[in-house]
């Protein structure tokens, strides 16, 4: 039996990242062509930084509040 603990995931694929915060494929690379959020690339596959997609969410407006 294993007793480390599993270590969150930092890093996921377009269709993880879509799925875990809510949009869509298109806004997710637009918002890697506009360069608001940072990947990386594993050959074919991109990998897009959690903690990027946070810091962009952190900046968007509250709801209600003027943009």
């Amino acid at each position: 039996m294993n007793n480390q603990e599993s270590t969150p995931a930092t890093h996921g694929d377009i269709k993880a990242t879509c799925a875990r915060y809510g949009f869509g494929k298109t806004t997710a690379y637009e918002l890697l062509r506009d360069r608001k959020i940072r990947a990386r690339k594993l050959g074919a596959k991109t990998l897009i930084e959690f903690a990027s997609v946070d810091e962009y969410l952190a900046t968007l407006p509250s709801y209600g509040e003027a943009a």
